[in-house]
C-alpha cells in the first residue's frame, strides 16, 4: 500500500480527504489485523454507517513484524491499546497436570480408517440411456420358400397370414407375384431343392447367403430407425452422453431356418463381419459435432463354428465321430467419440464375448425347448472353474438338424483400430473420461459376471466401473450380484425374451452400512459392508416403468421417411415382416467425483460436440 501525506502536494481535489484524526488511526490500522482491531474499535469509519468487513484485510501482508510495545501512538497523541487493553487485567494461563499420567487415552480418530470425506458439491456426468424394446428370443422366419407339386403347381405361405397359403400355376406366375409384391422368390441362384422321399413333392428355399444378407439389411434398417425416430423426442445432446442398446440376438435369424450343417458354418463369417460393419456404419451416421457423445451397444449376434478344441475328461476328443461346434455370442461396441485423443487414447471399437452358453440360446424356438447335457469335457483353460459337459442342441426338428455345442465358450474380449487391427486383447471399457461401464450377456452374469468372477475381470481395462449394461434374452435382474461392488451406480437391462417387445429397465442401487437408512420399500440384500438397495427408474416421459407414454414406436413400414437433416444415405428398406420396435430412454446422474480426470471439462471428448471455427475465419489483432 502506498500512502502520501506530503503537505506540499497539491491535490486535484478536496472532496472526501481524510482529517489528520483519521489519518493517524488509518496508519495504525494498516499494521493490525482488521479482526481484532474491529472488535476493539467497532470499524474505523468514525462514525459513518457503512459497515466494514472484517472477513479480510485490504492491506498487504507486512514483511517486518512490529510489537505492541512499538506501535501504541502516533504523534497526534492517538492512543491505540492492545490486548490485553489494561495492565490489570489478569492473564489466565493453563495449568500444568498433577500426579501420575496414564499411559494410554482412548483413540477417537484414526485417519488411515477414515476415508475422505465427499466433495461438497460431487462431479454429476448426466448420462442418457436409449433402449430398443425388441424380441429376439423368437425372431420372425422370414426365408422364401415355395413347393412345387406333383402337378407343377407353386404353393407358399400368404406373408399376411401365416395359416394361409396362395397357389400359382407355374413358376412365371409365382415369379409376377414375387416381384409386384416385392417379396424375395425362393428360386434364384444358390438356391436349396429338398425332395420329400415319400411323396416326391419338391420345397425350394432361398440360398441361406441371399437370406442372411436381407435379414441383417433389415435388421440395420430397424436399429438406424430407432435411432433418429428416439433422437427427435430427445435429442442425445440433452446429456453429456449417451448409450443405445439393443437386447442379445438382435442380429440373430430364428435357428430352425437353418436346413443343415454347410448353411450353419457359411453363416458365421457372413454374421461376424456383416454385423461388425453395419454397427461401424451406423455410429458414422451420427456424428458427435451434430448428435452428441453417443456408445452404441447394439446386441449380439450368435454363431457356431467347428472346433477339434474339446477335450474329454481323459484328454480325448468328447464328440466322437460327430463335430463339436465352438459358440460365439459376441456384442461390438462402437462409438463416436475422438480417436486421436493423445490424453486418452480409444480403440475404433470393440468385442465383449458371452462366456457361457445356455441350454435354450441354440435351439428350434418352435419345437424344441432346451438343449441336452452329453458328455463331461475337460476344464476349459480360459476360465478353468466351471466343470463343463457338451450340449446336444437341436436347431432345426423337422430336418433333424442337432448338434454338439461346447458349454463354455473360448471368445476372449478385444479392441481394434480404425483398420481393424487389434490393439489388444481387452475391453477398453474406459473410452469416456470418468465413466467406465460393465457388460453382461445373459447367462454370464449368473455364472461369469464382470461383477464375481476375476477372468471377466481380466478383461476389462478398468475393474471398477459406474454402470453394468444386462445384454439378455431369458434373465433376470439380481440384486445378489452387487454386494461387493459399491462403485456401481446403475444397472441398466436390455431383455429380449419377454412377450413381443422383449423388456428394458434401468435401476439405481444404493449402499448403505444399516439398513434402516435405506427407504423401506426397496428391496434389501446384505452387502460386504453393510447393506445394498435397488430402485427401479420412471423412463422419461412416462409415469411408471410401464406407461405408454414413455414408449416411442419404430415405425417398420414402406411410409417411414427419415428427419430433413439425417443422414439416410445407403441405408436399406425393412423388406420383410419383424416383430415391433419401441425405444425408452432414462436420465441418469452418475457421481463421477473419483474418476473424472478433468472436472471441468466432464468428458475429454466434450470439446468435439461444439462448433469449431475455421482457423481462415480466425480474425486477430493486428
Amino acid at each position: 500500500m502506498k500512502i502520501n501525506f506530503e503537505k506540499c502536494r497539491n491535490l486535484s481535489s478536496k472532496i472526501n480527504q481524510p482529517s489528520q484524526m483519521r489519518r493517524a488511526l488509518l496508519m495504525s490500522c494498516a499494521y493490525l489485523p482488521a479482526l481484532p482491531l474491529l472488535a476493539m474499535l467497532g470499524g474505523c469509519s468514525e462514525g459513518e454507517s457503512e459497515s466494514a468487513d472484517a472477513s479480510a484485510s485490504t492491506f498487504g501482508t507486512m514483511t517486518e513484524t512490529t510489537t505492541a510495545d512499538e506501535v501504541t501512538s502516533t504523534s497526534s497523541g492517538l492512543s491505540i491499546p492492545l490486548p490485553p487493553y489494561k495492565t490489570t487485567d489478569t492473564v489466565q494461563l493453563p495449568t500444568q497436570p498433577t500426579g501420575p499420567q496414564p499411559d494410554t487415552v482412548p483413540v477417537t480418530h484414526i485417519p488411515q480408517q477414515v476415508p475422505p470425506p465427499a466433495p461438497a458439491n460431487p462431479t454429476k456426468m448426466k448420462v442418457g440411456i436409449f433402449n430398443l424394446e425388441y424380441n429376439s428370443f423368437t425372431q420372425v422366419s422370414t426365408r422364401s420358400v415355395v413347393k412345387i407339386n406333383i402337378q407343377g403347381a407353386y404353393e407358399i405361405t400368404d406373408p399376411k397370414d401365416s395359416k394361409k397359403t396362395i397357389s400359382f400355376k407355374d413358376k412365371e406366375e409365382y415369379l409376377k407375384y414375387a416381384a409386384y409384391n416385392k417379396i424375395a422368390p425362393a428360386i434364384m441362384p444358390k438356391s436349396v431343392t429338398v425332395i420329400d422321399p415319400v411323396d416326391q413333392t419338391k420345397t425350394i428355399y432361398e440360398g441361406i447367403e441371399t437370406y442372411l444378407a436381407r435379414a441383417l439389411d433389415n435388421r440395420f434398417a430397424l436399429f438406424y430407425r430407432a435411432m433418429v425416430t428416439a433422437f427427435t423426442k430427445h435429442s442425445p445432446k440433452e446429456f453429456d452422453v449417451s448409450f443405445f442398446t439393443a437386447p442379445e440376438f438382435y442380429w440373430n435369424i430364428p435357428f430352425g431356418d437353418f436346413l443343415n450343417e454347410p448353411e450353419l458354418q457359411v453363416s458365421a463369417d457372413i454374421f461376424l463381419n456383416t454385423v461388425t460393419r453395419n454397427a461401424r456404419a451406423l455410429i458414422a451416421k451420427f456424428p458427435a459435432n451434430k448428435y452428441g457423445n453417443i456408445v452404441l451397444l447394439p446386441g449380439t449376434v450368435a454363431t457356431l463354428k467347428p472346433t477339434a478344441d474339446a477335450a474329454a475328461a481323459d484328454g480325448t476328443y468328447a464328440g466322437g465321430a460327430k463335430t463339436i461346434y465352438e459358440a460365439t455370442n459376441q456384442l461390438v461396441c462402437t462409438h463416436n467419440l475422438p480417436l486421436d485423443d493423445v490424453k486418452n487414447p480409444r480403440p475404433a471399437y470393440m468385442i465383449w464375448p458371452k462366456r457361457m452358453v445356455s441350454a435354450i440360446d441354440y435351439i428350434d424356438e418352435e419345437h424344441v425347448w432346451k438343449c441336452k447335457s452329453g458328455n463331461k469335457l475337460a476344464p476349459n483353460p480360459i476360465d478353468p472353474k466351471y466343470s463343463s459337459t457338451l450340449l446336444s442342441c437341436t436347431l432345426n426338428a423337422s430336418k433333424d438338424l442337432t448338434l454338439l455345442i461346447k458349454p463354455v465358450s473360448s471368445a476372449v474380449a478385444e479392441s481394434f483400430d480404425t483398420d481393424g487391427k487389434s490393439l489388444s486383447k481387452t475391453f477398453q471399457n474406459d473410452i469416456i473420461n470418468g465413466l467406465p461401464f460393465g457388460i453382461d450377456l445373459c447367462l454370464d452374469y449368473f455364472s461369469a459376471s464382470v461383477q464375481k468372477d476375476e477372468h471377466r475381470m481380466a478383461q476389462l481395462d478398468e475393474h471398477h466401473f459406474k454402470l453394468d449394461f444386462l445384454i439378455s434374452a431369458g434373465m433376470y435382474f439380481d440384486l445378489n450380484n452387487y454386494t461387493a461392488t459399491p462403485f456401481i451406480q446403475y444397472v441398466i437391462q436390455n431383455e429380449g425374451y419377454d412377450e413381443s417387445t422383449g423388456f428394458t429397465g434401468a435401476w439405481k442401487l444404493t449402499y448403505s452400512a444399516k439398513k434402516e437408512s435405506i427407504p423401506v420399500q426397496n428391496e434389501f440384500i446384505a452387502a460386504s459392508l453393510g447393506y445394498v438397495s435397488q430402485k427401479p427408474l420412471t423412463p422419461l416421459d412416462a409415469r411408471s416403468r410401464f406407461d405408454e407414454n414413455g414408449e416411442i414406436v419404430v415405425d417398420e413400414t414402406d411410409s417411414f421417411v427419415a428427419p430433413s437433416d439425417a443422414d439416410s444415405k445407403g441405408i436399406p428398406i425393412v423388406a420383410d415382416r419383424m416383430n415391433r420396435g419401441l425405444v425408452r430412454i432414462w436420465s441418469l446422474d452418475v457421481d463421477v467425483s473419483d474418476t473424472a480426470k478433468d472436472t471441468d471439462t466432464i468428458i475429454a471428448s466434450r470439446s468435439t460436440a461444439a462448433k469449431t471455427t475455421p482457423a481462415s475465419d480466425i480474425q486477430f489483432v493486428q
